[in-house]
């Protein structure tokens, strides 16, 4: 298991029915029940390949009551009786795609955990503007790689800051390494924006980005 399955596993509410949704080998439904972290997980792919190599997995470890593996397209087809709802590992606009298609669901879930690779900042003004609440923001540095998990609910919660959505929540802000995290953004920021030779929106746009970074490191530090 890596880090990040790890962490994320660490994130989810003890004792909760699951669904990991794009769930590839099923490492993380096995974790959960390893750790008596779920009663039960459904493991979910789109694709047949990875539920076939999911199935062998869970029946590696003898766990096929415990995970039954469903092939569907996001929610659909996921029973009903799950308490929380795992999208990890993908990109922000096929996780936002799925949460969209899955709005009427949200509200009965009691925690929703998502991680996307890239456009960590996307991910956190969708949940800003549809006023969810996070209660959990985790910062996991994993093989040389920066991944933001989150947990939320559907609970109303005023928008998030522009700082906020780029630079996380003081849910982020507390937890070790994030300093340094910060200055992995200002760094390359700063590495783009020294070969960038236009006057136009985007360099504009990084310069803010680039500030809002430095103010976030330096509350942090103060």
């Amino acid at each position: 298991m890596n880090l990040r399955i790890e962490k994320i596993a660490d994130m989810v509410n003890q004792g909760v029915i699951a669904a990991d949704i794009g769930t590839d080998h099923a490492f993380l439904p096995i974790l959960l029940i390893q750790k008596n972290k779920a009663e039960k997980v459904y493991a979910c792919d789109i694709s047949e390949g990875p539920l076939l190599a999911a199935q062998r997995n869970i029946a590696r470890y003898g766990y096929t009551e415990k995970i039954p593996t469903i092939l569907c397209n996001g929610f659909e087809g996921i029973p009903d009786d799950i308490e929380c709802a795992v999208i990890a590992g993908m990109g922000y606009y096929t996780a936002a795609m799925i949460l969209e298609n899955a709005m009427g669901r949200l509200s009965k879930l009691k925690q929703i955990i998502v991680e996307v690779n890239r456009n960590t900042a996307d991910m956190r003004r969708w949940i800003s503007d549809h006023h969810f609440t996070i209660d959990q923001e985790v910062l996991i540095t994993d093989r040389g790689f920066d991944y933001i998990a989150f947990s939320f609910h559907t609970a109303y919660h005023e928008p998030l800051s522009e700082e906020e959505i780029l630079c996380g929540t003081e849910l982020l802000r507390k937890q070790e390494g994030y300093i340094d995290y910060c200055q992995r953004q200002i760094d390359q920021i700063e590495m783009i924006l020294g070969k960038y030779k236009k006057e136009d929106e985007r360099k504009a746009h990084l310069q803010s980005d680039l500030k809002l970074w430095v103010q976030a490191q330096e509350k942090t530090r103060n």
